[in-house]
């Protein structure tokens, strides 16, 4: 069993100062940089961590740790259970009586092997663990897995664009799989399960000629029954992009995502729900009442207070544009637009906050001499150097989708090699809380219903298991609503304390902050 090191509970206030209350933080050893790990809440119940060991059974299968925790990140049962080596976690997700967790065959897959997927189901209630697996159709991709009222739903793309929904009774293991049939080429790209609604909802990117022509959006029943039907033509020269799902008091189904350029240009489908390179240019808000869609398409440059939000050079060249056109007949306002993360959508009061982290990539150019017979000539090539989470943009709609403020945040990430969420928000008392960790510290803010900002950016240490830790690296630091105004940070760190027998460690950690 490996060696947990707990302390108590760690306490912030969303006010002018943050106080620290006993601190609550849980530890992992990290032996490889491959090392599968993932923390699956489970709201106010806790939740459930997996991580993979060092060890193997005599069949030669990793064992992989499942550990329950408390919500003072207690541990309170801990199992070992075996997985085939080339297996690694893909996804997870949860209902009030399932937790699921998929793992994929990532191996050099050969026809004789046996399995190209493996499920994990913890049932909550009678706290046991059973283990099913499959192959799927050849070259498929998995999307994403959903969990409600005991259904889990696995959405698969093949290599050439197609999807199939693969729904599993999590009590019988019984499968029942489902082809979305719009009328042209298809790729499922984003699902999300909603157990309050008992439905999934999965949105599908339509192809004509391998051009993205429009969205179709399906609502399954948990009973794997179609319940809707929509679909949304892309507007001239725009097409919908990352997109948030909710349902209305009337049970309507209400899109908020962002509007992409297109270039008319074809594309490959290979790789599609992957590719966060396209520009965003707006927000479109969509609710689909008797399969009908009410539209409301809002663009960054008539929004007054964006600007804010913008890179230091893209201001001064938003402006730049301004001034040019103020000399022309009809003056246009610059266009905005920015890459988007996938976005995450809250609800605030009687408001739906809609808010996606901009980042940017970043690149230099190096020359080099090459040498051949008749002496040396210079060559440059590009190199990446990473992508600049700058800033996150806040949009916050009423019930009928008019936009209501719009807000932005700025952390100063450091460029990151991947693209991971960096921000997180919730909803504490009558405030918004946005806030992102970086380097043991947590700096958050906070706003009102109004849309005003409550105080200056703060900054808090987070506590260290021991008082001479210093964090030498992190990795992947990301922050996820947990319960009530708690929220759970995870991420990856190097430590180093000359205090102790072995001064630098490598570990997976959970960090738990409150906001009073």
């Amino acid at each position: 069993m490996k060696k947990i090191i707990l302390i108590v509970f760690l306490f912030l206030s969303t006010w002018a100062s943050a106080r620290q209350v006993e601190p609550v933080r849980y530890e992992v050893n990290r032996w490889h940089k491959e090392q599968g790990c993932h923390f699956q809440p489970f709201g106010a119940k806790g939740g459930l961590m997996l991580s993979e060991t060092e060890k193997t059974d005599n069949e030669k299968h990793r064992l992989w740790s499942f550990a329950l925790v408390d919500t003072n990140l207690y541990e309170t049962r801990s199992d070992l259970i075996p997985l085939p080596d080339k297996l690694k976690f893909f996804d997870s997700d949860c209902d009030d009586r399932f937790a699921t967790f998929l793992f994929v065959n990532e191996g050099n897959k050969k026809a004789s092997d046996t399995l190209d997927f493996l499920v994990v189901s913890f049932n909550r209630t009678e706290n046991s663990y059973r283990t099913f697996w499959n192959k799927w159709s050849d070259k498929s991709v998995p999307l994403s897995v959903e969990v409600a009222d005991g259904t889990m739903m696995l959405a698969l793309n093949d290599k050439s664009g197609n999807g199939t929904l693969h729904f599993y009774d999590l009590t019988s293991n019984a499968c029942r799989i489902e082809t979305p049939n719009p009328s042209s080429s298809f790729v499922l790209f984003q699902t999300k399960a909603f157990p309050k609604e008992h439905c999934f909802v999965v949105a599908a990117k339509e192809y004509e000629n391998k051009r993205f022509v429009s969205t179709s959006f399906l609502v399954y029943s948990t009973s794997v029954a179609l319940q809707g039907s929509y679909r949304y033509e892309n507007i001239p020269n725009a097409a919908l992009g990352r997109m948030g799902f909710r349902f209305d008091e009337s049970h309507n189904l209400v899109v908020i995502g962002t509007l992409e350029r297109e270039t008319g240009r074809k594309v490959s489908l290979q790789g599609v729900t992957e590719n966060f390179d396209k520009e965003s240019l707006g927000v479109a808000w969509l609710r689909f009442v008797s399969g009908i869609a009410d539209s409301r398409l809002y663009l960054f440059k008539d929004m007054p207070e964006i600007e804010h939000a913008l890179t230091a050079s893209d201001r001064v060249r938003v402006r730049e544009e301004r001034l040019k056109n103020q000399k022309k007949d009809n003056p246009q306002r610059g266009e905005i637009a920015f890459q988007f993360l996938t976005p995450r959508v809250t609800d605030f009061g009687d408001m739906t906050v809609f808010a996606a982290e901009a980042f940017m990539p970043y690149y230099h150019t190096e020359t080099r001499m090459n040498y051949g017979y008749y002496g040396g000539y210079p060559y440059s090539y590009t190199v990446f150097d990473g992508y600049d989470f700058f800033s996150e943009v806040l949009l916050a709609f009423d019930a009928n989708g008019t936009l209501l403020w719009q807000q932005s945040v700025k952390f100063d990430n450091e460029l990151t090699y991947d693209l991971f969420p960096h921000a997180s928000e919730g909803v504490c008392f009558d405030e918004l809380v946005v806030a992102s960790p970086y380097r043991n510290y947590l700096r958050y803010t906070a706003f009102d219903k109004e849309g005003q900002l409550l105080m200056n950016q703060q900054s808090e240490k987070l506590a260290p298991i021991h008082g001479a830790d210093y964090v030498e690296d992190e990795y992947f630091a990301q922050m996820i609503p947990w319960y009530g105004n708690r929220f759970l940070i995870y991420g990856s760190q190097i430590i180093q304390n000359g205090t102790q027998p072995k001064p630098k460690r490598a570990v997976f950690y959970l960090q738990k902050v409150q906001y009073d």
